[in-house]
């Protein structure tokens, strides 16, 4: 059985990283790719490096590698890509009826915003592996809606806590307190300008604790989106300003998992890192003074119970996760492995591609702008304004 993990970006790769050795132990093979999703750097040699991968990945582009059928020697495809990336796997996959790979379909991290945008883009999957009971109760809800087969999905599990965290003896009462930063939660100066000086302000109140700063990227390392406004700039642009920083806080570069295992309180605004956090006992807030905007995933933490403003976290004193939020909010893959081995049995039973593609836009709607092409069609161009050029051509195939 050989199997091929599809990543584009960091936590897609260490996704299929996490997962690859369960199919390994099945006796299958597990070879990995990079695919082409933008123009710039999606990821660096460092980054593989630190996931362990090295020189094992190769780079594609998912048109070429589909068409040239070099995909098809694969049982399997691991998929871990963002929307636009899943959406042409299946278009350029779809031709090839039921000798194609069976697909698998897997979320690298905590699904904050445009849920369904990203279910309809995964609905073709064999196989679609969901985070939580929530996330599947609402796939299975669009689906009925759009008169789809929804018995594709399964409850997997939030793959980041197949990386177990071995908790550092007395770290709740003498380890870090580590703030884990994300590149667009929040967006805007004054929002993130904020952000650095109430963590300044914490590490004043606290003169005794020492306070880490965990950047989602730093130096050459890239991930699927980039900050407007880096948070070590920042830092640099308030030493430059006031002339110091409280002594007991800094930026680090030292894995999440080498955090959580120290940390004596993690905090962050919606970062997937938070649930790994709450699965390993370390004490969590989630910060709530950006407010309730739908692009910074709050929402998901709603119900939880750890919601504060910076300016209320009190170190030392926990904030008690609720539990029904957590039932239906979180789940641990460990319960779920039993699927990896069910793959065996059924990656020969293929999906019919096309009776999932109504969720992503109606037959109708297809047929009247196919003119365009295919890919103006799967980078949904058509979602966007048109600028004075493509109303020009537009009128122009009228006369």
């Amino acid at each position: 059985m050989k199997v091929l993990a599809l990543a584009g970006y960091d936590s897609f790769f260490n996704a299929a990283r996490l997962i690859a050795p369960y199919f390994e132990k099945l006796g299958a093979t597990v070879d990995y790719a990079l695919v082409k999703a933008r123009r710039r750097k999606q990821i660096s040699h460092e980054q593989l490096n630190e996931l362990g991968l090295g020189n094992k990945v190769q780079y594609v582009d998912i048109k070429d590698y589909c068409e040239s059928g070099e995909i098809l020697k694969f049982d399997i495809v691991l998929s871990c890509l963002e929307g636009l990336s899943t959406r042409r796997l299946f278009h350029y996959l779809s031709s090839y009826g039921e000798r194609r790979p069976y697909v698998i379909c897997v979320y690298p991290g905590l699904i904050l915003r445009y849920d369904y945008d990203g279910f309809a883009a995964r609905a073709p999957a064999d196989q679609l592996w969901l985070n939580c009971q929530r996330d599947l109760d609402n796939y299975t809800k669009m689906c009925e809606a759009y008169e789809v087969d929804a018995s594709n999905s399964r409850l997997f599990g939030n793959v980041s806590l197949l990386e177990k965290i071995e908790r550092t003896p007395n770290a709740s009462d003498t380890g870090p307190i580590v703030f884990f930063e994300q590149a667009i939660i929040p967006r805007y100066y004054v929002e993130r300008k904020y952000l650095v000086d109430k963590l300044c302000d914490l590490a004043s109140r606290h003169p005794r604790r020492r306070f880490l700063v965990k950047a989602r990227a730093a130096g050459s390392k890239a991930t699927l989106h980039r900050s407007w406004y880096p948070i070590e700039d920042l830092f640099d642009e308030k030493i430059r300003l006031e002339g110091s920083i409280p002594s007991n806080i800094s930026l680090t570069e030292q894995s999440a998992g080498q955090l959580l295992a120290e940390a004596a309180h993690c905090i962050t605004v919606s970062s997937t890192v938070a649930i790994e956090a709450i699965h390993a006992n370390v004490p969590t807030t989630i910060v709530r003074d950006f407010g309730a905007h739908d692009d910074y995933g709050l929402q998901y933490f709603y119900g939880s119970g750890l919601l504060k403003s910076l300016s209320e976290i009190q170190i030392g004193k926990h904030l008690k996760v609720d539990e029904n939020w957590l039932s239906k909010y979180t789940c641990s893959p460990y319960s779920n492995l039993s699927l990896i081995d069910s793959v065996k049995k059924d990656y020969k039973r293929k999906r019919d591609i096309q009776s999932s593609l109504r969720c992503q836009i109606g037959q109708e709607l297809q047929e009247e702008i196919s003119s365009y092409g295919q890919e103006y069609i799967l980078s949904r161009k058509y979602m966007s304004k048109e600028n004075w050029l493509s109303r020009l051509m537009r009128n122009l195939k009228k006369i």
